[in-house]
């Protein structure tokens, strides 16, 4: 009981296990062999850095099978940046806590990434680094890369905001509260001919057994804004009426 508190549970299709006295790992089963951090760490097949960086840096790297996985480190952000940079002390970990929420998440429906593993290491008393290793979601963008530019076929951003209104509202009437909503973890795909819209990075997510309460949802909504102002302050890219036109599809969404 004791441990389940500490570590945390292990979602279904995980396993659980100690490469060595520091390391603590869990990984999708079937993939211990190649997601093995020691192991991986050292391999010479380490791509650059994603373009799509928040506070996090992102890896890539390329498995035996030809696979590509992406791994996110964890930083603080903001004052706790300065003073304790990648070093965490909340318990359970907080990539065992994403990848049980995100497991959780996927089960309920919503578009997101697939989590293959998590990695904590010790690094003095309490406190740890820690690691999400996620597969890559293959041509995709976050939203805010796309609308910069070469997403929306001659600026008609209409596709696009719709998509991902309608990821959004999804999220919330499955009962998703997530605390960090930005651009940059939104991320969109053309997938045949339609857009496609996933919400990542669910480490301080909130799950509701019903839809989201209201307030909560448009607190989402206001966080959102607040990003979008704060990337496009002069509203170029994501002008207030193309704010207005993306809430009247998210009302839309849940209608009925």
């Amino acid at each position: 009981m004791l441990q389940g508190r500490v570590w945390g549970g292990v979602p279904t299709g995980f396993k659980r296990f100690f490469p060595n006295r520091k390391q603590m790992v869990l990984v999708r089963e079937g993939l211990e062999g190649c997601l093995d951090p020691d192991k991986f760490f050292a391999r010479p097949e380490k791509e650059e850095a994603s373009p799509f960086l928040g506070r996090a840096r992102l890896d890539f790297f390329r498995l035996p099978d030809g696979e590509v996985v992406v791994v996110r480190s964890y930083w603080h952000g903001g004052l706790f940046r300065r003073f304790t940079g990648d070093l965490f002390f909340a318990w359970p970990p907080r990539p065992f806590r994403e990848l049980a929420v995100t497991a959780e998440i996927n089960r309920r429906g919503i578009p997101t990434l697939e989590i293959l593993a998590a990695w904590v290491e010790r690094a003095w008393g309490p406190f740890y680094r820690g690691w999400l290793v996620t597969r890559e979601l293959k041509g995709a963008r976050d939203l805010w890369s796309a609308l910069q530019g070469g997403f929306c076929a001659e600026k008609d951003t209409r596709p696009l905001l719709h998509a991902v209104a309608v990821s959004l509202r999804r999220m919330h009437l499955r009962g998703v509260y997530h605390r960090d909503l930005n651009l940059k973890n939104i991320m969109v795909r053309r997938e045949g001919d339609q857009i496609k819209g996933y919400i990542i990075d669910f480490d301080k997510a909130k799950l509701f057994s019903g839809e989201v309460p209201a307030m909560e949802a448009q607190r989402n909504l206001r966080r959102l804004l607040r990003s979008i102002c704060k990337l496009d302050p002069d509203r170029r890219l994501f002008s207030q009426a193309n704010w207005e036109l993306f809430v009247r599809f998210y009302r839309e969404a849940g209608a009925g």
